[in-house]
């Protein structure tokens, strides 16, 4: 993981090959370690590409393990451990592959804490203040328990008329209305009649005027021979 220090193993057996010269490098080369991060011989480190690379582990018993030091992603990749042994083409060579991942985002968090006080009380000359407003006597007002005075809208008057029912009224109004005059017209005549009543309704017209009139009716005689 990046920033981190990687430990890269490299050993060989001294009691067999006695100490020998060490090489670690980014690759193997034909005689030597190609880009070489660290080397020794016999009696010790000769060189170090950087003070981020060490060596690690006892050398004296052939562990030369290499030590990196807040290694990075582009440190990813193969290393070579190279002893050189005596003879053509006897050295041993160790490689090992480096893979650094990514380090986590780390995020921080902080908290705030808020502190909230209640309002203090209210005096006493506000709530006979309030107390004298709440006594004054309002139309359509409510009080809720908040204090909060809310006064209610007036009702509002609307006049809706009816066409159809009022023409319906209007027509049955003028029926009764004529109904009443023709049983009144029918009425006065039924009392003139009465007041006729000794009149035939037979008699010639002729002798009902002269009655009417009070004039004496001449009566028709007839001689006979």
């Amino acid at each position: 993981m990046e920033g981190a220090t990687a430990t890269l193993s490299c050993q060989y057996s001294v009691s067999r090959l006695g100490l020998s010269r060490v090489c670690w490098g980014r690759e193997c080369g034909t005689f030597w370690c190609n880009n070489i991060l660290a080397q020794t011989d016999k009696h010790g480190v000769i060189s170090k590409a950087s003070d981020r690379y060490r060596l690690t582990g006892d050398v004296l018993a052939g562990e030369m393990d290499l030590g990196i030091l807040d290694v990075k992603r582009t440190d990813s990749g193969p290393y070579c451990c190279r002893v050189a042994i005596d003879g053509i083409f006897n050295d041993k060579k160790i490689i090992q592959n480096l893979r650094v991942m990514k380090a986590p985002v780390t995020v921080l968090t902080t908290s705030t804490a808020v502190h909230v006080t209640d309002a203090p009380p209210a005096t006493d000359h506000w709530r006979a203040v309030e107390s004298s407003h709440l006594a004054i006597p309002r139309q359509n007002t409510s009080v809720f328990p908040s204090g909060t005075l809310v006064e209610d809208p007036l009702p509002s008057l609307s006049l809706q008329i009816n066409v159809p029912v009022l023409s319906l009224s209007l027509s049955l109004l003028l029926l009764i209305v004529g109904a009443l005059v023709i049983l009144g017209f029918k009425r006065g005549i039924h009392r003139r009649a009465l007041k006729t009543g000794c009149l035939s309704a037979k008699e010639p017209p002729h002798i009902i005027y002269e009655i009417r009139m009070r004039r004496p009716v001449e009566e028709n005689i007839y001689t006979l021979d």
